[in-house]
Order: structure tokens, then C-alpha cells, then sequence
């Protein structure tokens, strides 16, 4: 506890209590073979630099939001320079703040961005009120975010993996349109008319990254995104794709400047209230969306989602938007764009989003910076999200299929998915109240929460406990086999910890059965809670005593008590956790395995 805590320890503790700091006993993460640069990996600066470099340029390009927002409500030019530098300066410290393994941050490689679906709430508070009841609307969203982290953790039961699949798998299809029109040189709201040199543009970008990610040695792959980047920028050069007017508005635009911060306005408008609320809850699905691909790709062994570190990561969200607020600037959120930049690289190193966030910060006082890489063509940047959707339309089914998929759950993945298509495919949002179109903006906020509710629905009936009689002279791996697979299809257990538990279970059963221990009828029953597969063995009879010291291979040809107890021994061995006792009167074996 640090010095200034010490005297103050009810502070403390509550501190503690509302920002959890990480750590706690947790499974140690297994690297997978293909990364670079791992989760805690030091790096050169050689790789660093560049590295970094490619996430910032990434993450300023999507000033775009912004701008839109700022055009539609017709503020002036100075204005829009000041929101664009007050959002840089805040999304570059929630990046360091969100990369920090710390109380307040993930500790990923995750970077803040302006989000898209805070266009139409800066819209209309800009219009109400200007850039003041802008930052009010901002700074009040953050604090919410901040509120809502705290329960983050408790919705763990509401997210199993087929759902954070669901969510995934949709925040790719997201991206796959504005990725498209990008590639196809299709402006928003306009007719079908393809480019062709936008498309060139974008298919040689997103073939030399695909390339280099494929095909070039490890070291390569680190500047694939960058190297296909600015080829595709030379090319749009020359097929006159990329903005028109760009050499202008880069000149116009000082070199160094401080950045014009604009205070909230001491108001809300109440009308705002049900976009911010919704903007709060997309929030949070894309916060999770991010935060479990991430997880994934830095542990070959991914089980379930981190709650722990998806509430710091709402948390850090929440701080970078209570600075938009004080700032001036524009909401943010967390970049999915950043996640398929790192897996193009195979560099999830914490320390890259660090610098990273340290060079957004700086790009604040060079507005010429920031015009140029808010002007990068348009193809360009859809070779590189259409890169990023593939990824995470790929991840998302990973993720989906890591668990055994009961009838139950074929219908909340296919449902869900279906919803959420329907909003890209058909033009659903404009049918609806104004206060409800930015929820269905998107198929990632229609699948998402559609897979929540169905879950919750889904899961009435099902048991979370269950048992069965054993009959008189069954096989005992036959009857285990049967009964685990059947009620791991319905509770969704991971495949893997029911293929490792048949056996053992089947050899607790021989326990009691063959060696004469049971007097009379055997229940076997099972429980599961998303973080255990519980397994107990109930009968009339004597406690089995496991030895202390490992026994002789020779104890397997003595009595039945010898075998016992050597198998009792190896049940220790075997499982994750296993006690020997009685419940309610009756003799009990519970086997525990770790889900």
C-alpha cells in the first residue's frame, strides 16, 4: 500500500472496491507460437518506432468522424481544427491509460479512436448548443461509462463465448461496409457507380498485406499494414483517387499550434439522453467485442472472457471521454481496426500501444499533421479494413465453435446473426424514432444484444445442476460419456474439458462400483457455472481414503483396497480438484475441473 494510503484505509479500500486493481489468481496464459512481439515483451526500438507509428497514423484517419459530424452541423473552420486537436490530445493520453497495465486501464494493445456512432448525438448537441453543450454531452457520457464498468463482472454469466463470438464475428461484418464503399470508391448514400481506380487502389493495398502477412519472414510482417499503406497512397496518386484539394488544405494548415481546448457547457439537454444511453451500451459491446479478441490472440488456450480486465478497459473508455469532455473534443472508443493491424503484425506488445498513444498526443500540436493523415485516399484506408473485417469475421466463428453447440445455442448464434444482417442488408434504421436509430446504426449493436436477450431466454429451463442413477452392471465410460456429452451439448461446456473429464470420471465410477465401496445404488451428478465443471459421485458406503504417498505400481495387483486407494490417488493426480467426504449422509467423491 503506498505511503499516502496508509493513513487512510477506508479510501483505500473503497478505492480498491471501485477500481479493482489487476492481478489475483489467474491461469497463466500460454503465448501463441506465431507472435512477434508478446503481451509483456520488451522490444527494440528499431521495431517499436515503426510499430507504434502504424497504429497512430491508423488511429488519426479516423478524425474522419469528426469532421462529418462537424460539416453536417456547419461549424466553422476554426472550430473543427480546435474539436480535432482537443480529440487527438484525449484519445492519445486514453490510449497510454488504456495500454498501462494499471487499475484504470486493460493493460492491451488497445487504441481510442473517435466513434462512429457518436456522429448523430454530436450532430444534434452541436446544433443545440454548440461545441460547449458538445463536451457537457461527452464529459457525462464518460461518467456513466465509468459507472457502468462496474458491472461488467457480474454480466459474465450473461457473455459466454458463443455470444462474444456473435459480437466479434458481427464487428467484422460492420466494417466489411464502409470498408466496401471505400474499396469501391462509392460514396455514402450515393448509387452504385464503381471506381476503378479506387478499386486497383484498394486491391493492391490489401494484397501486399496479405502478402507480406503470408508469405514474408516474421520480421517482415511487422510493417506489412505500412508497407501496403503507402504503396497504395503512391498509386492513388497516380490514379488521381485520392482527396481532391488535399495539397491545399495540408498548406493551409499551421505547422505548430497549441491546442484551442473549448470548456463544457454547465447544461444538458434532456432530449440527448436516450442517444447517450444507447451510445453507452454500444459501448460496452464494442469495448467486450475488442477487449476478447485481444485476449484471444495473446492466450493459445483462451477459455473466457476476462471480466476483470474488460471492466478496467470501460474504465479507461470512460476517463478518455470525461478528457474529450474537458477538452472539447469528440467521443471516443476503442479501435477494432488496431486489433487486425496487431495480428497482420503478430505484435501485441503493450509497450507499442504506449508510444502509440504518445505520438497521437504530440500530433495535437501539429495540425498539418493532422490534415494530412485525416486525407489519406480512401481506398487506402479500405484495403486496410477489409484486411481488419476478414480477421475478425474469422476470429468471431473461433469463437463461436469453441463450445458444444446444444439446439439452444444453434439459435441464438443463427438468429442473432440474422439480426444483425438485416439492419446492413435492409433499410431498418430509418423506419424507427430518431432516439433508436443509432442502436440499429450497426449489425455488431443488433446481433450483439440480440444474442444477449436470446441467451438470457434460452436459458430458461436448463438446470444447473443435474443427476442421474447409475443402473445395476452399466459400463461405466459408456454411462459417463453419455451423461457428460448430453449435458455438456445443453449448458455449452468447451469441448475440451468434457473429452478430459469422461475418462476421469468413468474411472471414479469403477471406484465405487467394482471395488465393493458402495453399498447399494450410485448417483452421479454434474453442475456447472461457467467457470467449473462439478461432477460428484453420491453413495451409501465408506469414505474412500486416498494415501498420502504415491503407492507402488504392485498395489494394482493387491486387494480391492489397495486398488482403491491407488486409484483414488491417481483421481488426485488427474483433475483439477477432488475431495472425499460425506453430504446429507451419504458418501461423497466430487471431482472438479476448471472451465
Amino acid at each position: 500500500m503506498p505511503e499516502a494510503a496508509r493513513g487512510h484505509p477506508r479510501l483505500w479500500r473503497l478505492l480498491d472496491r471501485a477500481f479493482p486493481p489487476p492481478g489475483g489468481v489467474q491461469r497463466a496464459a500460454r503465448r501463441p507460437s506465431s507472435l512477434v512481439y508478446g503481451l509483456n515483451d520488451p522490444m527494440p526500438p528499431s521495431s517499436l518506432v515503426p510499430l507504434a507509428a502504424q497504429h497512430a497514423m491508423l488511429a488519426v484517419t479516423f478524425l474522419i468522424y469528426p469532421i462529418l459530424a462537424a460539416t453536417e452541423a456547419r461549424l466553422p473552420a476554426d472550430q473543427v481544427s480546435a474539436m480535432l486537436s482537443a480529440c487527438a490530445l484525449s484519445i492519445g493520453l486514453a490510449t497510454i491509460v488504456q495500454c498501462m497495465r494499471s487499475r484504470f486501464g486493460s493493460g492491451y494493445l488497445a487504441v481510442h479512436i473517435p466513434a462512429a456512432g457518436a456522429i448523430p448525438l454530436a450532430v444534434q448537441a452541436m446544433m443545440l448548443g454548440g461545441l460547449g453543450l458538445l463536451a457537457a454531452t461527452t464529459f457525462a457520457v464518460g461518467v456513466a461509462q465509468i459507472f457502468v464498468a462496474r458491472l461488467v463482472r457480474p454480466l459474465r454469466v450473461l457473455l459466454p463465448p458463443e455470444v462474444c463470438g456473435v459480437a466479434v464475428t458481427m464487428l467484422g461484418v460492420s466494417l466489411a461496409g464502409p470498408a466496401l464503399r471505400r474499396a469501391l470508391g462509392v460514396e455514402t448514400g450515393a448509387t452504385l457507380q464503381v471506381v476503378s481506380g479506387a478499386v486497383a487502389t484498394s486491391a493492391i493495398t490489401l494484397g501486399l498485406i496479405v502478402a507480406i502477412t503470408v508469405f514474408a519472414p516474421r520480421r517482415l510482417k511487422l510493417f506489412a499494414v505500412f508497407t501496403g499503406a503507402g504503396v497504395g497512397w503512391v498509386l492513388a496518386a497516380l490514379l488521381h483517387t485520392n482527396h481532391p484539394g488535399a495539397a491545399d488544405a495540408i498548406a493551409a494548415a499551421p505547422l505548430l499550434a497549441w491546442p484551442q481546448l473549448t470548456l463544457p457547457a454547465l447544461r444538458l439537454d434532456i432530449s440527448l439522453f436516450p442517444l447517450m444511453a444507447l451510445l453507452v451500451v454500444m459501448n460496452l459491446v464494442d469495448v467486450l467485442s475488442v477487449t476478447v479478441s485481444l485476449e484471444k490472440m495473446n492466450d493459445a488456450d483462451w477459455r473466457r472472457a476476462d471480466m476483470r480486465a474488460a471492466q478496467r478497459a470501460v474504465t479507461a473508455c470512460g476517463i478518455g471521454n470525461m478528457l474529450n469532455g474537458l477538452t472539447g473534443g469528440f467521443q471516443a472508443g476503442l479501435s477494432s481496426s488496431s486489433v487486425g493491424l496487431a495480428f497482420a503484425t503478430q505484435a501485441t506488445s503493450r509497450v507499442i500501444g504506449i508510444v502509440a498513444g504518445a505520438l497521437i498526443f504530440a500530433i495535437a500540436f501539429f495540425p498539418k499533421a493532422i490534415v494530412a493523415l485525416t486525407l489519406i485516399p480512401s481506398p487506402v484506408i479500405g484495403g486496410i479494413l477489409l484486411y481488419t473485417a476478414a480477421y475478425l469475421v474469422v476470429a468471431g466463428m473461433d469463437l463461436i465453435v469453441s463450445r458444444r453447440l446444444s439446439e439452444r445455442r444453434v439459435f441464438v448464434v443463427g438468429l442473432s446473426v440474422l439480426a444483425g444482417l438485416s439492419v446492413a442488408l435492409l433499410p431498418l434504421k430509418d423506419q424507427l424514432p430518431v432516439a433508436l436509430q443509432p442502436l440499429f446504426s450497426t449489425p455488431l449493436t443488433v446481433a450483439a444484444c440480440s444474442a444477449i436477450l436470446l441467451n438470457l431466454l434460452f436459458r430458461i429451463g436448463i438446470a444447473r445442476e443435474t443427476g442421474e442413477e447409475v443402473p445395476a452392471g452399466a459400463h461405466a465410460f459408456p454411462f459417463a460419456r453419455d451423461f457428460l456429452e448430453r449435458q455438456g451439448d445443453l449448458w455449452g461446456a468447451r469441448r475440451d474439458v468434457i473429452a478430459a473429464a469422461i475418462p476421469i470420471v468413468a474411472q471414479a465410477l469403477e471406484l465405487v462400483t467394482d471395488s465393493g465401496i458402495a453399498k447399494g445404488p450410485v448417483e452421479l451428478r454434474a453442475r456447472f457455472d461457467e467457470a467449473h465443471l462439478d461432477v460428484y459421485l453420491l453413495y451409501d458406503g465408506e469414505i474412500v481414503q486416498p494415501p498420502r504417498e504415491r503407492p507402488a505400481p504392485e498395489a494394482l495387483l493387491g486387494d480391492a483396497k489397495e486398488v482403491a486407494a491407488f486409484t483414488a490417488y491417481m483421481l488426485q493426480r488427474l483433475s483439477d480438484h477432488v475431495r472425499f467426504g460425506r453430504s446429507q449422509g451419504r458418501a461423497r467423491i466430487a471431482l472438479r475441473f476448471d472451465h
